[in-house]
């Protein structure tokens, strides 16, 4: 019953996400591409994943190359603040996948791990177009900060109510 409840108030949304992403912990920078499902007009659902590219950081006298991939599974809550300005606090769990490769010995050192995220943004609604901006904590083996910056694209289908 619920599900056909949820059906019948859904939206009919997604948007599509591209941004950069900053892991404060490790001083790594990436790309992120994500995808969100309009559950109604606050709470939205989706997945992410960030790529963090390969940089090089001397540990230990060494020089590694440090990279990783990270998948999130988010839930945001959009609270209006005006007609366009959204805050939305986030929650979910995410996996990441860090690689350390050292150069001079051909040698990987892999280090895979999940987190529980929670964090919060700011989204300015552009008709389709969203600018945002989003800081995100993961609590787990390693905690980490996480800053985001980008631009959504949505997509309506069906029937939808929108206000004009």
């Amino acid at each position: 019953m619920v599900l056909i409840a949820m059906n019948v108030t859904a939206q009919r949304k997604m948007s599509f996400d591209l941004a950069a992403i900053c892991s404060m912990r490790s001083n790594l920078n990436g790309l992120n591409v994500s995808s969100f499902y309009h559950f109604n007009e606050k709470l939205i659902g989706g997945i992410e994943v960030n790529r963090f590219f390969p940089v090089n950081k001397n540990i230990k006298k060494e020089t590694v190359q440090v990279s990783a991939w990270d998948i999130d599974f988010n839930f945001h809550y959009l609270v209006p603040l005006n007609d366009h300005l959204k805050f939305y606090p986030l929650t979910g769990f995410s996996h990441t996948s860090e690689k350390e490769f050292i150069p001079d010995s051909d040698e990987s050192l892999y280090e895979r791990f999940w987190s529980f995220s929670t964090g919060a943004g700011m989204v300015w609604e552009l008709h389709k177009w969203s600018p945002h901006i989003e800081y995100n904590y993961t609590w787990g083996h390693i905690d980490q900060q996480f800053l985001l910056v980008g631009i959504s694209y949505e997509i309506a289908w069906g029937h939808t109510s929108e206000k004009k």
